[in-house]
């Protein structure tokens, strides 16, 4: 469930991000701002942030795997 948890966040903020990014390189246009997003920057950065969302999962569930589960449904 975390790990579930995880990736959908990681998922929606990637989608964010790259569709803020590509939004903002089209409407620069042909200026001095305007930038390229090739296809291996994005699979790149994609793979970066499901590591990232993954470890992070992964450090949270030991937690919660360390946890007595009297503790948790304690009243």
């Amino acid at each position: 469930m975390i790990l579930l948890q995880a990736a959908l966040v990681g998922s929606i903020g990637y989608g964010l991000g790259v569709g803020a990014a590509s939004a903002l390189g089209t409407l620069s246009g042909s200026t001095e701002l305007s930038f390229l997003l090739p296809w291996q920057l994005l699979v790149i950065s994609a793979f970066a942030i499901m590591f990232i969302c993954a470890a992070s999962a992964a450090l949270s569930m030991r937690k919660v795997i360390r946890l007595e589960p009297a503790i948790v449904f304690q009243i």
